[in-house]
């Protein structure tokens, strides 16, 4: 869906006022959230580990309006830190790892430490001073545990924020790790409306497969424990005080992640349908309708092809249930 709001009338508004995109972990590149209106938005990617950073300095800027990266981690200060890195390195954090949960789910390689290492990190305030932005306004973040400390250290720069997406945990990965319960609570008091849940992980303890899925091993079929998730969180519109520019950045974020309603309600408030027929001599519906027309159509085309790739999985595990 790179930049399908391109030809549309909501780019008007995107390239006059723009986007701020902070991703706190962004090892392997930028994820696709913003690709809608990429054309307009300013990326701010974190990477410590040198090796990696300078793999992520040779990535194009398309589709983005420009790409930062800072060889830093984001914690809860700005400083060295110890990073706790075990045999699978994907589960690096700076909080110690509990390995109980490891040994109980057999995935000790997400726990157990191989060795630790000595970082550079910032708080988003000193992150923020270290970019050219003044602002962020949608914020991804997965650092395995320790999110809380970022938004808790930071509260100026996180009632800036319109949106963020933060890594959540229902157990304890990591000793004295916030759970998801205390994230929402927190965020909530913020001034932040939960929108989604994505990317559920469901952990069992022997073999891979989950439901739906019928294996060779014993138990041949589990249903999984839900370990981990994203949250999707938006501003409360109420929250930001007739601040059009503002709401017409959330209304950005969310037609970029396909919650057309939601944006349709941002855009016919009365202050901000008036600006928008003055400024662009558009009506709400005139900026939400086009791109939901494009925007659905790949939604379907994508879903189709889901459906289908996935019969594969169904096909190839269906032997199982004949012996």
């Amino acid at each position: 869906m790179k930049n399908i709001f391109s030809s549309y009338p909501i780019a008007d508004i995107g390239r006059h006022y723009g986007l701020t995109y902070f991703d706190i972990g962004s090892r392997g590149g930028f994820q696709d959230d913003l690709y809608p209106i990429a054309f307009a938005v300013d990326v701010v990617g974190f990477e410590p580990d040198p090796e990696e950073f300078e793999r992520l300095l040779h990535l194009p800027i398309e589709p983005w309006r420009s790409i930062t990266h800072l060889p830093y981690g984001v914690g809860n200060i700005s400083g060295r830190q110890k990073l706790f890195i075990p045999t699978d390195p994907q589960s690096a954090s700076l909080l110690k790892h509990n390995t109980k949960i490891g040994r109980k789910f057999n995935k000790t390689q997400f726990f157990e430490i191989e060795r630790t290492e000595q970082i550079e990190t910032l708080c988003l305030q000193d992150a923020l001073e270290k970019t050219a932005l003044k602002s962020i306004d949608y914020l991804k973040i997965d650092i395995e545990g320790a999110e809380l400390a970022v938004f808790m250290s930071s509260p100026a720069v996180i009632s800036d924020v319109l949106a963020i997406k933060t890594e959540v945990s229902f157990l304890p990965f990591r000793n004295s790790q916030p759970l998801a319960r205390d994230i929402d609570l927190f965020l909530g008091k913020a001034g932040f409306e939960l929108m989604d849940i994505t990317e559920p992980a469901h952990w069992r303890r022997h073999g891979h497969l989950i439901h739906p899925y019928y294996s060779s091993g014993n138990p041949p079929y589990s249903k999984a424990q839900i370990m981990q998730a994203d949250y999707l969180y938006f501003r409360d519109p109420d929250t930001l005080d007739g601040d059009v520019a503002k709401l017409l950045k959330l209304s950005l974020i969310a037609l970029s992640f396909g919650y057309f309603d939601h944006a349709l309600m941002i855009l016919e408030r009365p202050e901000i349908a008036k600006f928008l027929s003055i400024e662009f001599g558009k009506s709400p519906i005139d900026i939400v309708g086009p791109s939901s027309r494009a925007y659905g159509r790949k939604a379907f085309l994508r879903a189709f092809y889901l459906q289908i790739r996935n019969i594969v999985p169904f096909v190839r595990y269906l032997k199982n249930l004949l012996r």
